[in-house]
């Protein structure tokens, strides 16, 4: 999967946004026609999880509550067919396309 790093930054009071959906935005603009199919918020150790959609117990959750990452990516790779990953360092959050 290849990984592509979006680095905002500001010399004024102005901060970028952290909204999922404003990054999604942004995110599909720039790689159109691809489309967001997961996102991962390290922050809060968040992700859209394909196996609690079919309510089956999320595989992704490790014992200290945070995601696995790499199981995550595979299971993007393999159930969704992402090959992107933008990953926001201002709001560690990273954006599945496929």
């Amino acid at each position: 999967m290849e990984k592509i790093q979006v680095d905002i930054t500001s010399d004024g009071d102005s901060r970028p946004s952290e909204i999922i959906s404003d990054l999604r935005t942004m995110a599909e603009a720039l790689f159109y026609p691809m489309q967001m199919c997961g996102f991962l918020d390290e922050s809060d150790s968040m992700h859209l999880c394909p196996q609690i959609e079919r309510r089956q117990p999320c595989p992704h959750v490790l014992n200290d509550k945070t995601v696995d990452q790499e199981s995550y990516r595979k299971t993007l790779e393999r159930e969704r067919k992402a090959s992107l990953r933008v990953h926001y360092s201002h709001a560690n959050i990273s954006l599945y396309l496929s």
